[in-house]
């Protein structure tokens, strides 16, 4: 009896150990977990529409999606004679867009630009009687309203301290700052998403960087549409501008959104893409200028994004009372499942669709860090340091030093 005694004694004691130990916890900060803020904002479903073949001299139909906030047009096997054209549009004609030959990526596969609605009209011109017209198999059913966009998942620290880019395009910095930075709108498998991309100065013309976690390889990078300009003429966000699309080129290079250590695959965990966009819009819109120079605690930053995929945004205020200046609250952090120490935090506002954007200096419009997390510790949200990137990155980064 005494040695059962003795067990049950001995038992007792360990969970009231055990206990202790889980109160303890309890009472201990929570720890809170990073967010990836690529914005959800529709759906695929797959269709079957074609156009007679081979293509009359003028065909057109239109399609309706009951309840679709926007939609995309996934075409296969365009093929058009020199000549002949393809028109997607609204309606009303307020939007279009027209493709020609085998479509923006040369293979008669694409993604078209996104209309507003639930209505498109799609418009064959084949006078020269050769093109064989086209098939969609896919629609991009869009759940939230690109020029509405929705409030979660959003990172306010304390309260919304964004402001239209509008407020601050009187400032130099600012303004040249600004102009490289785009709504992007991409398809991931079945599900349409939005992030924040711009040009960066590099090794090609035309080169874009955002966020792995928002795309990562080819594929994706064939159903980009990237909407420069998309912002608001006045502070009080009452006047749109015109905004300007391009599609996705070439898929560069990408670095994981997590770090690894697992056997020989040791690494990730910058997580960034580069890629090309087709066009020109380095030529109208300009490019910013990463560095590898560190970030610096208390330096000014700003913050210009998309957030929810809305018109352009700026976190130049940390607050609603345009009080405290946004800058850097840390720097070589390890946030989320980022690589060691390659991290800068800052209470500046983001929100979904912000994932991608640039972190510039205030003083001179350099790329300090590349925004991808948000609530990664109490009010901060968090970027990966530029000189982590432009190391990785290698040649295909122009990097300033300083």
């Amino acid at each position: 009896m005494k040695a059962r005694s003795f067990r049950i004694v001995a038992i007792f004691a360990m969970l009231v150990l055990l206990l202790a130990i889980w109160a303890i916890g309890l009472q201990a900060a929570p720890e809170v977990a990073a967010v990836v803020q690529r914005q959800e904002v529709g759906r695929v479903f797959s269709v079957d529409f074609k156009s007679p073949h081979p293509a009359p001299a003028s065909w057109n139909e239109t399609y309706t999606f009951p309840g679709a906030e926007f939609v995309r047009l996934h075409f296969s096997s365009l093929d058009l004679a020199p000549g002949d054209k393809l028109v997607v549009s609204s309606p009303d004609g307020n939007q279009a867009w027209e493709y020609t030959s085998r479509g923006v990526n040369g293979n008669g596969d694409f993604w078209s630009f996104a209309i507003d609605g639930d209505t498109v009209q799609v418009a064959l011109s084949a006078p020269s009687g050769k093109s064989n017209g086209f098939k969609i198999v896919d629609v991009g059913y869009g759940t939230v309203a690109l020029d509405k966009g929705t409030d979660v998942p959003e990172v306010v620290n304390d309260t919304d301290g964004r402001q239209p880019i509008a407020c601050h395009t009187g400032e130099a910095v600012v303004d040249a700052a600004q102009k490289p930075v785009a709504r992007l709108l991409f398809t991931v498998k079945r599900t349409q998403y939005l992030c924040t991309g711009e040009l960066i100065r590099g090794n090609q013309d035309n080169m874009l960087i955002t966020n792995a976690h928002c795309m990562d390889n080819q594929t994706e990078v064939s159903t980009l549409e990237a909407r420069f300009n998309y912002q608001y003429t006045d502070c009080a966000g009452t006047v749109l501008d015109t905004p300007v699309s391009f599609a996705g080129g070439t898929f560069l290079k990408t670095n994981s959104e997590k770090y690894s250590t697992r056997g020989k695959n040791i690494g990730g965990g910058l997580d960034y893409t580069l890629l090309t966009l087709q066009g020109s819009p380095e030529t109208t819109y300009g490019e910013l200028i990463p560095t590898s120079e560190d970030a610096i605690v208390g330096n000014w930053m700003n913050f210009i994004q998309h957030p929810a995929g809305r018109p352009k945004e700026i976190g130049y205020w940390e607050n609603e009372n345009y009080i405290d200046r946004c800058d850097i609250h840390t720097v070589n952090m390890t946030y989320g499942s980022a690589a060691p120490n390659s991290q800068i935090g800052y209470a500046c506002d983001s929100e979904g669709g912000s994932s991608g954007s640039a972190i510039t200096r205030a003083s001179d419009g350099k790329v300090i860090g590349l925004h991808h997390y948000g609530g990664v510790d109490d009010g901060i949200n968090s970027a990966t340091m530029m000189s982590f990137i432009c190391a990785d990155a290698g040649n295909y980064l122009d990097c300033d030093t300083e």
